[in-house]
């Protein structure tokens, strides 16, 4: 009797999140201001040891079609943009500023939408390290006068030390020049597309005279921690660059871990870098399979529950495709929107409520990702003069948040226990999977 309660109860949940994706969908999220198309451009800095003691900074400014205003003209759509990039020291000195006006023509009308299609724009800046930077990106829409503005933060202050090791730069076959050689352009790895026969990647930092070695591990679904790459060469400039190949069938899983290693002498310095790859149906926000399984707790059956102690990586991304493949409301596509929903609260939550634990699992999480953002939320401290109780006869003059959501008719109350943020359910929630 207990068993089937529970099974029913988890059913109704999973419908409620069904109407509760389609209700708040359109719903802007309250606390992140909304950035307007012009804003939506890519700032991407990439860096590499060029002397001892001066590193460059190739930054590219990537500007999606859908970013700006297409005016139609005859038969092609245009649209007219000034892009620049910036650099300056933490102390407000200007290096170097680079602007670039051009246009963009297509004759499709559904290009002017794309977020795939883009401009490319790029630029190198040659700065010492031992100091902290800042990139400026600006892109102003010609005809709407819209401007939107990115900044990046740049610590090179560790770069003095010696061995030391730059982030790996990651690079795709392009036809042109990008400032990586030819036809080679850098990638953030994130979500790439495509890597055909394999991804070229350049390693590179700063050490001391004498020789030295570097090792490349990875770790994804088929192994852990793996020597995949080695080789050594002698300090005599105090910089070094080397390009490696890794093939693609390396690449097997959606995310690829690697960890680089450099050596010399007693002295060790270790970079992480993660390279994932792009697969139809998994959200934009799952980086790691399975994390993103336990994540389900709040929506699985007890059946599902039970199949979560599978052990080898294969069987888990395995059993993740398919509970999904269950609830996704269109299987035709190659979008999932519920799980899509369903990790972009996720994320939500762990940027917004953690604390003793990750947000996902915190009470005000579970109920965020549950049921999404509250139409009302009511909240009061310990200066409250009145004395009131709620329908339990809990005082609530402690530091408490009640969430309505009135769309569903439901209601919750949070206390914090402790003062630190530590808000709990006032009742148990017993619809998920807990």
């Amino acid at each position: 009797m207990e068993k089937r309660y529970l099974n029913s109860i988890n059913t109704i949940v999973s419908l409620l999140i069904f109407i509760s994706v389609f209700v708040h969908a359109q719903r802007p999220v309250r606390a992140k201001k909304q950035r307007t198309n012009v804003e939506k451009f890519v700032l991407a800095p990439f860096a590499d040891a060029v002397s001892p003691d001066s590193i460059r900074i190739v930054t590219y400014i990537e500007i999606p079609f859908y970013a700006l205003q297409f005016i139609k003209k005859g038969d092609s759509f245009i649209a007219t943009y000034q892009a620049s990039i910036g650099i300056s020291e933490k102390r407000g000195q200007d290096f170097e500023h680079v602007v670039w006006s051009d246009s963009i023509i297509t004759d499709i009308y559904t290009d002017t939408r794309s977020a795939v299609k883009n401009r490319k724009h790029f630029t190198e800046f040659i700065v010492p390290t031992g100091n902290q930077y800042e990139l400026i990106g600006e892109l102003q829409d010609r005809d709407t006068r819209k401007k939107g503005i990115l900044k990046k933060k740049i610590d090179y202050r560790s770069y003095d030390k010696t061995p030391s090791l730059l982030d790996p730069n990651y690079l795709l076959d392009l036809t042109g020049d990008w400032g990586f050689g030819k036809d080679k352009i850098p990638t953030r790895g994130f979500r790439v597309r495509e890597i055909g026969e394999g991804v070229d990647v350049k390693i590179t930092g700063f050490i001391d005279k004498g020789e030295y070695e570097v090792n490349i591990f990875l770790s994804n679904s088929t192994i852990s921690d793996s020597l995949i790459q080695r080789f050594s060469g002698v300090g005599e400039r105090g910089y070094f660059n080397e390009t490696i190949f890794i093939p693609a069938t390396k690449f097997s899983a959606l995310k690829n871990d690697f960890r680089i290693e450099l050596l010399q002498g007693k002295n060790k310095a270790e970079k992480r870098s993660s390279f994932t790859i792009y697969k139809p149906g998994i959200s934009s926000y799952v980086f790691d399979i399975d994390i993103a399984l336990k994540q389900m707790k709040y929506i699985l059956r007890n059946d599902e529950r039970s199949k979560l102690n599978v052990r080898s990586k294969e069987d888990k991304e395995e059993l993740f495709y398919s509970l999904w493949k269950e609830r996704d409301p269109t299987p035709q596509t190659e979008r999932n929107e519920l799980m899509e929903e369903y990790y972009e609260r996720v994320s939500y939550v762990n940027e917004h409520f953690d604390g003793w634990q990750p947000g996902w699992e915190t009470d005000r999480g579970m109920i965020y990702i549950l049921f999404g953002p509250p139409d009302e939320i009511q909240r009061t401290n310990s200066s409250t003069s009145n004395s009131s109780l709620w329908n339990d006869g809990t005082n609530l003059n402690s530091l408490y948040q009640i969430w309505s959501y009135y769309t569903i008719s439901k209601q919750f109350v949070f206390r914090d226990q402790n003062g630190f943020g530590d808000y709990r359910l006032n009742t148990p929630f017993f619809g998920a999977g807990l």
